[in-house]
């Protein structure tokens, strides 16, 4: 498992996730179908997604909450 940021790739903007999954598309599909269960008026797919590089938690020289 990795760590990913996802963010929206164009037009609304809206903070990024962090996401816990296998690989990106898993990612970006998690958090479209997340944000397809609390909206009404927009649907997501895993296309309006983009994804970081995975994220290595060893990386960081401080503990941190990641939220």
């Amino acid at each position: 498992m990795n760590i990913y940021e996802v963010m929206r790739s164009e037009g609304l903007r809206f903070g990024s996730h962090l996401v816990v999954a296998k690989n990106e598309e898993n990612a970006k599909r998690m958090v479209a179908d997340m944000l397809n269960t609390t909206q009404t008026a927009v649907f997501y797919r895993p296309t309006d997604f983009e994804v970081s590089d995975p994220i290595d938690p060893n990386n960081y020289r401080e503990e941190m909450v990641i939220y």
